[in-house]
Order: C-alpha cells, then sequence, then structure tokens
C-alpha cells in the first residue's frame, strides 16, 4: 500500500505506509487484516513543549501540511465544522455579535472558550481510540486535534518532546480517523 507524501511546497512523492498503520487502520475498519484500505499521508511533526501542556490541550498540525494533504480529503461541510472554509493558511477571526460583546464584559471569562469542531477518532499506535475534535485554533490560525480525552491519549502514546510523529488519516464508515504515531 502507498500514500502520496506531499511536502509543503505542493511537491508529492511516494512513501510507503508503514505496516503498523496499514494493520490498525484494517482492523478499525473492517476487522480484516487483509482487505485493501485507503490510507492518506497527513503531516510529519516533532512534538512540541506546548503540544505536552495540559492547559493547552491540544496536538497542533502544521499548517502548510494540512493545506496540502488535509484539505483535499474534507467535505465542505466538514471543513465547516472545524472552521477552515475560509483557510489559505492565515489566521480566521471570528466575528462576536453585539450581545456576545457585552456578555464578556459582564462577567470574567471563568474558562476556555468551547472552540467546537469536527469530531474526530484518534487512534494512538497501541490500537486505543480516542474521540477527540478538529478545529482552528483561532488566536493563531493553525489547525488542532483536541478534546477532553487528548490526555489519555498522550499518556497513552508516551509522546515526549522532541520526538517524531507522523499523522496518517483514513475513512471508517464516513467518519474521518487519525493515526498518530512515532514512525
Amino acid at each position: 500500500m502507498t500514500a502520496t507524501r506531499r511536502s509543503s511546497n505542493g511537491g508529492g512523492a511516494a512513501a510507503a505506509v508503514p505496516e503498523w498503520v496499514t494493520t490498525l487502520a484494517r482492523r478499525q475498519r473492517t476487522g480484516n487484516d487483509d482487505e485493501a484500505i485507503a490510507v492518506s499521508f497527513i503531516a510529519s511533526k516533532r512534538v512540541e513543549k506546548s503540544d505536552l501542556v495540559s492547559q493547552q490541550n491540544r496536538l497542533y498540525l502544521p499548517t502548510d501540511f494540512v493545506v496540502a494533504n488535509l484539505f483535499g480529503l474534507l467535505s465542505e461541510e466538514e471543513r465547516a465544522m472545524a472552521n477552515l472554509v475560509d483557510d489559505t493558511g492565515g489566521p480566521s477571526r471570528r466575528s462576536r455579535t453585539e450581545a456576545e460583546e457585552e456578555e464578556m464584559t459582564r462577567k470574567p471569562k471563568a474558562a476556555g472558550r468551547a472552540h467546537g469542531g469536527l469530531p474526530v477518532r484518534v487512534y494512538a499506535r497501541c490500537g486505543f481510540v480516542f474521540y477527540l475534535r478538529l478545529t482552528r485554533w483561532n488566536g493563531s490560525g493553525g489547525t488542532v486535534i483536541k478534546g477532553d480525552e487528548l490526555k489519555l491519549f498522550l499518556t497513552f502514546s508516551a509522546l515526549k518532546k522532541g520526538d517524531k510523529i507522523d499523522v496518517w488519516a483514513f475513512r471508517r464508515g464516513g467518519e474521518l480517523c487519525f493515526i498518530i504515531g512515532r514512525p
């Protein structure tokens, strides 16, 4: 099985999908290790300190890889749910209504804003599944995977600052799924 691995400049080169990725995707999709399944390379990155900070509660995906490799896998509806509809790689500015602005000035913010996002399944290399969301981080315009189970994902993946990870995607009954782990 091969996937197209595109660099941030849009050039493509064929790269073999690691066996652990194809095996995990097949098991999750069909339960049959021998059935062919389409797996797409999304990104390679180094785990940064900010990816591991529980207050941030997000795993950043490099924008150039998202634009080159992920957009083609998403429908317009999915892009809208993930707040990626106007994406050219730059930050998206969320406009507030007058009522929202008034509400913000009346009482202090107790917790971070709910970002919503596209529900996705994220599989760790060990095979565990985590139910997270793909969305845009409004401050930086970066695309992130976040959610309540992210801390569990990071724990079971045993990721540390500086680790190189690959992000792969496939569909399970129409639902977008990611496989994230060390190569």
